[in-house]
C-alpha cells in the first residue's frame, strides 16, 4: 500500500467543492495513536462537510482519509508560512477507541474492510461501526465485501447486530460452523 503524505491529502482538499483553504495535521490521541485531521475553511454558506468526506473518499485510499474534518475560519500560519497546528481547535475524536490489533487473517480482513468503507486511518477489533459514523449504505458495502471473502452471505442486519470486528468475527464463527 502506498504511503500518502499529508501534503497529498491537502492537495485533494484544495479541489473539494466549497473549500477555500485547508491544512492536514497529525494529532496524537492517547488511546489510539496518531491520526490525520483535516482543517478546512469554507467558501461560504451552505458548506457541507459530507461533500468534503465524499471528495476525500473518492480520491484517497481509506487509510489516508482524515479521521476528522474540522471547519475553521482561517488556517493559522507562522512567519515562515507553515501551519501553526498548536492553535487549531482540538477535534472531536471521541469515537476512536484504544486500538486492539487483529489476531487472525479474518480479523485483519474485517479491520481492513471496515477502515476502507468508513474512511478511517485504521480499525481495531473494538471500534464500533455506529460510533464511527456507519450508516446503512456502509453496512451494505461491508456485507458485500466480507460475505464473499469468507464464504457466507451477510446482511446489513448482521453488521448492525455485530458492530465491532470482534463481534462480527464471533458471528462469522457461528455462521460458518453452525454452532
Amino acid at each position: 500500500m502506498a504511503v500518502v503524505a499529508l501534503g497529498d491529502v491537502r492537495d485533494v482538499l484544495a479541489v473539494c467543492p466549497g473549500v477555500v483553504d485547508a491544512a492536514v495535521v497529525m494529532v496524537v490521541v492517547d488511546s489510539v495513536g496518531p491520526v490525520r485531521v483535516a482543517y478546512v475553511v469554507p467558501g461560504g454558506p451552505g458548506f457541507d462537510v459530507g461533500v468534503v468526506y465524499g471528495c476525500l473518499r473518492g480520491a484517497l485510499p481509506g487509510v489516508a482519509v482524515p479521521a476528522a474534518v474540522v471547519v475553521v475560519d482561517a488556517i493559522p500560519v507562522g512567519a515562515d508560512g507553515s501551519v501553526v497546528a498548536g492553535v487549531l481547535p482540538v477535534p472531536d475524536l471521541r469515537g476512536l477507541r484504544p486500538y486492539r490489533s487483529p489476531g487472525s487473517a479474518r480479523q485483519e480482513l474485517l479491520c481492513t474492510v471496515f477502515a476502507e468503507v468508513l474512511a478511517r486511518p485504521r480499525w481495531g477489533l473494538d471500534d464500533d461501526f455506529f460510533v464511527m459514523g456507519g450508516e446503512s449504505i456502509d453496512a451494505m458495502l461491508i456485507a458485500s465485501r466480507v460475505g464473499p471473502a469468507v464464504g457466507v452471505e451477510l446482511s446489513i442486519n448482521e453488521i448492525f447486530d455485530a458492530p465491532t470486528v470482534a463481534e462480527l468475527d464471533r458471528l462469522l464463527d457461528t455462521l460458518t460452523t453452525g454452532v
